[in-house]
């Protein structure tokens, strides 16, 4: 289907009664399938299965690729067009949904550098997400990901060329197989067939949705970090969405395991600081004990949303991990939901204000 101006392939089950909606974001190189599998799959390795299994709906969203499915190719889509695209999905499939029509917004790795466009593009539209939750996703801060001056392989067509094998550059194909043998290891069962992988799975992605000041092939042009720091909003730190974190644990996906709490958790702190605090009047005679509870929510943001799940980069994929994931996302959700009342709830006590929880 058509998101905006720009096609998606779309897998769409609604959630039961007036239950959330995990909107499912996928990263570089692949189809949102890695949330829901392939025909023939056991549907227990895969996110899907346990969301139903509690009532919550599930929509993943695969951006425009070189996979057969999509007549054209769009190699100058740009992260604000992918946005877009998904916001102007969400809101025409949950119209009919009755209400209080509620979605979480889920990203896995490089679907990081959207979520603030997706979240604010449904507020915007009158859905206002409960949050956005990271699967080991990339923040939208530049830096966070390699960047070579040769810059990143591409096809003939422009799009961003995952399997290239180019010396001195990431061998991602290969390292992606190799995780996924070993989720399939911890499940002592092939989950997804290397062929099937390959076929049903993988694509070649536009380049501009790594969100990275990069030189670009197909242009013999620099993308620079202003831009890339425009695009992403980074800097408007009260736009951005209050994050939950599901982590890996394992050396093979060392950043995300290691930073991904704290790398988040700073968006999250100057969030709540952008929303709530700044600007509060009176802030200089706050309560005393009113200020101290707010300081150490604040200290405590990290530990309460972040949670991990045993594995690598594919850490929701297996019976294991999928199932882990989902009891993880639907406890984020209610949490993120309970620190924004308690925020306010602060903020107004001090004041004397009613503050509205957007």
């Amino acid at each position: 289907m058509n998101g905006g101006t720009f096609p998606a392939v779309v897998f769409w089950r609604p959630p039961t009664g007036t239950n959330p909606t995990v909107v499912f974001l996928p990263g570089g190189g692949h189809l949102a399938r890695v949330a829901y599998g392939h025909p023939g799959a056991d549907p227990r390795d895969f996110l899907d299965f346990w969301l139903r299994e509690v009532g919550w709906g599930l929509l993943a969203v695969s951006y425009p690729s070189d996979h057969p499915t999509f007549p054209h190719l769009y190699p100058e889509m740009t992260v604000s067009d992918w946005g877009a695209s998904v916001t102007a999905i969400t809101l025409g499939l949950l119209a009919p949904c009755p209400a209080p029509r509620r979605v979480v917004v889920a990203g896995w790795s490089m679907a990081g550098r959207v979520a603030r466009s997706v979240c604010r593009g449904l507020s915007r539209g009158g859905l206002p997400p409960i949050g956005f939750i990271s699967l080991a996703a990339s923040a939208p801060l530049p830096g966070l990901v390699p960047v070579f001056e040769r810059g990143e392989p591409v096809t003939e067509a422009g799009l961003w060329d995952l399997s290239a094998d180019e010396p001195g550059l990431p061998t991602r194909h290969a390292n992606w197989c190799a995780e996924l043998a070993a989720q399939s290891a911890d499940n002592e069962r092939v989950i997804i067939p290397e062929d099937v992988y390959q076929r049903d799975y993988r694509v070649n992605t536009p380049l501009l949705l790594r969100g990275e000041p990069q030189y670009l092939r197909s242009r013999s042009a620099v993308v620079s970090v202003a831009e890339v720091t425009d695009e992403l909003g980074t800097f408007d730190f009260g736009s951005h969405p209050l994050t939950g974190v599901i982590a890996p644990t394992r050396p093979s996906d060392a950043r995300h395991a290691l930073t991904d709490s704290l790398t988040w958790g700073f968006l999250n702190a100057q969030h709540v600081f952008e929303r709530y605090v700044s600007g509060c009047p009176g802030l200089c005679t706050f309560p005393n004990q009113l200020w101290e509870q707010l300081r150490s929510l604040m200290l405590d943001l990290p530990r309460r949303l972040t949670r991990t799940v045993s594995g690598g980069h594919f850490f929701f994929v297996g019976e294991r991990g999928a199932k882990a994931t989902a009891h993880h996302l639907t406890n984020l959700a209610t949490e993120i939901a309970f620190l924004q009342a308690e925020v306010s709830a602060i903020v107004c006590k001090s004041t004397g204000t009613t503050n509205e929880i957007e």
